[in-house]
C-alpha cells in the first residue's frame, strides 16, 4: 500500500512501512542534521570551553579535596558531552538528543555549584583576595550562562524538528504542537519511571531557587514573637525585595526595600559560624526544609541539637543611630540629637504577656513575668530610680565603719559554734577576702551569705578591710555624673546590693554581740526583712533587670554603621536576641565603681549586619487557624 506524506512535510525517500512498529526505525540509520539543528552545537562548545579554563585560571592557590573533586568532575562532564556531541553531530544519532538535553540541563546546575567549592574553601581560608574572588566568580558565571544558552537553544522548536522530534506541521502551528504533545506514544515502564525521577529533579531545583530568591517558609520555634507568633507558626517570608544572596558567594543581590524600624525579619544567626562545608549542608537543609513544608530539618549542632536559625525578630534600631533601654522604654539617639524615647516601640514590645486575653495565653507555654513578678519589678525599677546615690554611698560608708567597731568589740567575745558548712562559708570568706580584697566581696553579687562573712569578720582584719573598701569605691563611683539614664539607674543598683549586704553583715555582728546565739538571728525581724530584700533584689538583678535594661550601644561616639541595624524579639522578657550572646558571663553593674557587684548575666549588644537579613516575614500562612498578616 502507497503511503502519502502529511501536507506540508518533506518528501522522504526511505519512509517506513505503516504497518510497522512505532519507534523501531533502524538504530544503526544515520540523519543529516539541518542547519537550525546546530545551533546548540558551538553554545555548548562554548560552555565546555570556559568549564575547562576554569582548571588552569582558577591558580590553585592550595590543593584541598573540593579542588579534586572540581577538576575531576569538568573531566568527565567534558568528555561526556562530546561523547553526546559526537554521537549526535557526527554520526548523526538523533535518537540520542533527548538524553543529551537532559543530561547537560543537570550538569549545568551541578557544574556550577562544584566549581564554586574550591574558591569558597579558599576564601574562607583568605588565600584569595576580593578581585580574584571576582574574577572567579565571573568566570563560574560565563560558564552557567553558556550552558544555560545551550539548554535554551536544544529546547526550540526548530531545533526539536530538525532532530525528528516534532513535525514540521507542529513546527509551523504552536497550537497543534501544545495538542500533540499530550497524545505522544504510550511509554514503556522505565521510560515513565525515568520522567517521574526527571520531574522530582526538575522540582527540586525549582523549589531550591524559589527558596534561595524569592521566598521561604519558616516555623516558629520559640516564644519570643509572642504575641504576634507562637510556636509552631509557619511566616511566609518574603526574599525578593529584601536583596537574596547569591549562592556559594559573600554577595547579594540588589534590595529592592531596606529593613524598616517594625519590619519583622528572618536572620541567619551571626552566633553560628559560616564556612563553605556550613553553607552547603544549610542550603541542602533548607531545600529539605521547604520540599516538606518544615517538617524535616537536618540543619543541627554537633551534639544533636536544632540549630536556632534562622532568627525572627523585629528591626528596632536603623543605620546612624545608637540604642538604649531603661525600666522597658527603648530610646534611640542620633549625632547631634539628645536620647528620645522610641514611640512606636509602645506597639509592639511586649512586656507584661500575662494581660494577654486567656484564650490566647493558654496558648502559650512561658509566662516569665507574672502579676506578682511586675509588682516586685516595678517596685524595684521605684527604688531604683528615686535613689539619691550620695545618700545611699554614705550609709554604706557608715555601716562598714560600723562593722569594723562590732568586729573589734566581739573578737574578744565567745561565739557560738558553727555548723561545718557554715565553717566552711566563714573559711572561704577569710581566704578570699585575704586574697582578693573587695572584689571578693564584689563577686557574691546580692547572694553573699551575711552570717558566714559577720563570722569571718570576726576572725579576720583582713575581711573588715575588705568591707571597708567595698564601700569607699561605692562612693567614689557615686561622687561621679552618670552619662546616661542607664549608668544612672545601674549605679543605683549597685549602690542598693553594696548598702543591703553591709546592712545585713552589720546586723548579724549586733546580734551576736548582744546574744552569742544563731537563735537570736533567726527571730530577728530587721534581719528577715534585709534577708527577703536581697532575694528580691537577688531575682530583680538576674531574672529580670537584663531584660527591661541594656547600656548604650554603641558606646562611645559610635553609631550604626550603614549597613548595620538593631533587632529585638517582641515578648522582651523571653528573647534570646540581639541584646545578649548565648554565653553566660559576669558582668559589673558599674564600670566607675572599682569594687562593682557582679551578676551572671548574658548581656553584650551586637548589631545585625544586613549581610545576615534574609527576608521580611509578612503574613502566618500555617496554622490556618492563625492565616492572616502580621500585626504591627
Amino acid at each position: 500500500m502507497k503511503e502519502t506524506n502529511k501536507k506540508g512535510a518533506a518528501p522522504q525517500s526511505a519512509a517506513p512501512r505503516s504497518d510497522a512498529p512505532k519507534g523501531d526505525a533502524p538504530a544503526a540509520e544515520k540523519r543529516t542534521i539541518p542547519e537550525a539543528g546546530r545551533r546548540p552545537l558551538v553554545a555548548a562548545i562554548v560552555w565546555l570551553g570556559f568549564n575547562l579554563l576554569a582548571i588552569p585560571l582558577s591558580g590553585c592557590p592550595r590543593f584541598n579535596v573540593s579542588y579534586v573533586v572540581f577538576v575531576l568532575f569538568t573531566l568527565a562532564l567534558t568528555a561526556a558531552e562530546l561523547f553526546f556531541l559526537d554521537a549526535l553531530y557526527r554520526k548523526g544519532k538523533t535518537g540520542l538528543f533527548l538524553a543529551w538535553k537532559k543530561f547537560s540541563g543537570y550538569a549545568i546546575v551541578v557544574a556550577y555549584v562544584v566549581q564554586a567549592l574550591p574558591r569558597v574553601a579558599w576564601r574562607n581560608e583568605g588565600l584569595l583576595g576580593e578581585g580574584r574572588t571576582v574574577f572567579l566568580f565571573a568566570l563560574e558565571l560565563l560558564s552557567l550562562v553558556s550552558g544555560c544558552v545551550a539548554f535554551f537553544l536544544a529546547g526550540r522548536p526548530p531545533v526539536l524538528a530538525a532532530f525528528g522530534l516534532i513535525t514540521e506541521e507542529e513546527l509551523a502551528d504552536p497550537a497543534l504542537r501544545r495538542k500533540n504533545r499530550s497524545k505522544r506514544e504510550k511509554k514503556g515502564f522505565v521510560t515513565g519511571a525515568l520522567e517521574w525521577v526527571d520531574a522530582i529533579a526538575f522540582a527540586a531545583i525549582a523549589v531550591i531557587l524559589i527558596d534561595m530568591f524569592i521566598f521561604q517558609l519558616y516555623v516558629i520555634p520559640s516564644e519570643s514573637m509572642v504575641p504576634n507568633f507562637l510556636i509552631g507558626d509557619r511566616p511566609f517570608t518574603d526574599k525578593l525585595t529584601m536583596g537574596p544572596r547569591i549562592p556559594l558567594t559573600d554577595w547579594r543581590l540588589p534590595a529592592m526595600n531596606l529593613p524598616k524600624r517594625g519590619d519583622i525579619v528572618t536572620i541567619a544567626n551571626p552566633r553560628y559560624p559560616e564556612n563553605h562545608q556550613v553553607n552547603v549542608k544549610k542550603q541542602f537543609s533548607q531545600f529539605l526544609y521547604m520540599i516538606t513544608f518544615t517538617a524535616v530539618n537536618i540543619d543541627r549542632l554537633p551534639d544533636g541539637s536544632l540549630k536556632s536559625d534562622p532568627l525572627v525578630k523585629r528591626v528596632v534600631g536603623l543605620p546612624g543611630e545608637k540604642l538604649m533601654m531603661v525600666d522597658d522604654v527603648l530610646y534611640s539617639k542620633k549625632a547631634g540629637s539628645d536620647w528620645a524615647p522610641v514611640a512606636e516601640d509602645k506597639k509592639w514590645a511586649c512586656v507584661d504577656a500575662w494581660k494577654l486575653p486567656a484564650a490566647f495565653l493558654s496558648k502559650v507555654q512561658t509566662l516569665p513575668v507574672d502579676e506578682r513578678a511586675r509588682e516586685m519589678i516595678d517596685a524595684w525599677n521605684a527604688r531604683k530610680d528615686g535613689a539619691d546615690p550620695a545618700a545611699l554611698a554614705a550609709a554604706c560608708r557608715a555601716s562598714a565603719a560600723r562593722i569594723d567597731g562590732l568586729a573589734r568589740i566581739g573578737r574578744g567575745r565567745s561565739l557560738p559554734v558553727p555548723g561545718s558548712n557554715l565553717a566552711a562559708l566563714r573559711d572561704e570568706a577569710v581566704r578570699g577576702a585575704s586574697e582578693r580584697g573587695a572584689a571578693y566581696l564584689a563577686s557574691l553579687g546580692p547572694e553573699g551569705e551575711d552570717v558566714s562573712l559577720a563570722l569571718a569578720a570576726l576572725r579576720s582584719p583582713e575581711v573588715v578591710a575588705a568591707f571597708d573598701e567595698y564601700a569607699a569605691a561605692g562612693a567614689a563611683a557615686a561622687a561621679q555624673s552618670a552619662a546616661t539614664p542607664y549608668e544612672a539607674g545601674s549605679r543605683a543598683v549597685n549602690l542598693l546590693v553594696k548598702r543591703n549586704l553591709l546592712s545585713r553583715v552589720e546586723r548579724d555582728l549586733e546580734l551576736l554581740a548582744s546574744n552569742p546565739s544563731f537563735d537570736t538571728l533567726s527571730k530577728d525581724e530587721a534581719r528577715a526583712r534585709l534577708l527577703k530584700e536581697a532575694q528580691e533584689l537577688d531575682v530583680y538583678l538576674v531574672e529580670y533587670y537584663d531584660c527591661g535594661n541594656f547600656p548604650e550601644f554603641p558606646s562611645g561616639s559610635a553609631y550604626l554603621a550603614q549597613d548595620e541595624y538593631f533587632a529585638m524579639g517582641d515578648n522582651r522578657y523571653n528573647s534570646l536576641d540581639f541584646r545578649y550572646m548565648e554565653r553566660i558571663d559576669t558582668r559589673t553593674l558599674d564600670a566607675g565603681d572599682k569594687a562593682s557587684v557582679q551578676y551572671r548575666s548574658r548581656l553584650e549588644p551586637f548589631a545585625l549586619n544586613r549581610e545576615f537579613i534574609e527576608g521580611r516575614a509578612l503574613f502566618i500562612l500555617w496554622p490556618f487557624s492563625r492565616l492572616g498578616a502580621i500585626g504591627k
